[in-house]
């Protein structure tokens, strides 16, 4: 070999050095993973549900691979100090069931790991035998069990105006300071549903508020609509599992989005904060019923519809990227809804 071609081959190896550093600090950009579970149970619905051992399962994985599993108050906290650890995990619940008392909450205090369960209040003051009394929830309340509002009954967001909006937020956050003391302002909505509009009187009442949706929190993503992936059938099994509490926040800007689509099948354009590698663009994926066409627009912008007119209240565009990180992937999704399909 020629000394030019050595010290070419040294250049390569030092430009390549570079890039993985550059790679590695975007891909470590401050972000957390929240997971959304509802029943712990082998005998409910497999669509909202998680066997106990599956749930052990996900809680040994987050301890052996060396995730900070952080409360739900800990980790908006050092969002807003841009302090998250590099593998972060929130695990929340929606509802209250019984099954979160008697069947998670022993595995959580075993892996000394805490939840943060949201709850619909007028099911628990009916008493309906499936959900948690307040009195359990004062029992199993502290550093491993917290919890917050999901409104009053469940409903529809999107069926509802501003004032029994506003009247379903206060009604259920009086409730739970009644029965629970002073609960902080956090929200999740029913189904997962709002509105521009919704989010906007969200913010302007003082909560902060979580989706249904897929996704990594990070200090970009709208605190009125904070991304969660939900664990139930497929999707909670181990490698489905692995892939999700792994992802990074895909680095794209803010951009306000109506989720409540005029054109059918919706656009949506992402922007990258920086430019993505050729081997990044070539393993950009986006998914969605029925398919996506990706088209890129330059090197740091990139168009994705739907091939098909979307049919359902509720639909999913998910996109994934590598991140530089073995084993990591940036993740990016939207949720579109469609109020006038009903349920």
């Amino acid at each position: 070999m020629k000394l030019g071609d050595k010290s070419a081959l040294k250049g390569l190896k030092v430009l390549k050095f570079i890039v993985l550093i550059l790679f590695s600090s975007w891909a470590s950009a401050n972000s957390c993973v929240v997971l959304l579970y509802h029943h712990f149970s082998d005998i409910t619905s497999k669509s909202t549900s998680v066997s106990p051992k599956l749930f052990e399962q996900h809680l040994q994985y987050l301890q052996a691979n060396d995730f900070e599993v952080l409360s739900l108050k800990t980790m908006l906290e050092r969002l807003d100090g841009n302090s998250l650890p590099n593998k972060c995990v929130v695990l929340t619940a929606d509802d209250a069931y019984q099954s979160i008392a008697e069947n998670a909450y022993p595995l959580l205090q075993k892996y000394q790991m805490s939840m943060s369960v949201f709850v619909a209040t007028d099911s628990i003051d009916h008493k309906y035998k499936a959900m948690m009394t307040w009195q359990k929830m004062r029992d199993i309340q502290g550093k491993t069990m917290a919890f917050y509002s999901h409104g009053t009954s469940h409903a529809h967001f999107l069926d509802l105006d501003k004032v029994q909006i506003q009247a379903q937020i206060q009604r259920a956050q009086n409730r739970l300071n009644q029965e629970l003391g002073k609960i902080d302002k956090v929200f999740a909505y029913p189904y997962g549903e709002a509105s521009l509009d919704i989010l906007k009187q969200i913010k302007d009442m003082g909560y902060i508020a979580f989706g249904q949706y897929s996704g990594v929190v990070s200090p970009m993503s709208n605190k009125q609509s904070l991304p969660r992936f939900p664990m139930a059938a497929s999707f909670a099994q181990m490698p489905s599992f692995k892939t999700k509490v792994n992802a990074l926040a895909m680095p794209v800007k803010t951009k306000e989005i109506n989720p409540i689509f005029t054109q059918n099948p919706p656009k949506l354009t992402l922007e990258f904060t920086q430019v993505p590698s050729q081997h990044q663009i070539i393993n950009f994926n986006c998914f969605a019923s029925g398919g996506v066409n990706v088209i890129w627009q330059g090197n740091k912008k990139v168009e994705v519809i739907a091939k098909k007119p979307l049919t359902s209240r509720r639909n999913k565009y998910n996109c994934t990227m590598p991140s530089g990180q073995k084993g990591r992937h940036y993740w990016h999704s939207i949720q579109w809804i469609n109020p006038k399909i009903t349920e």
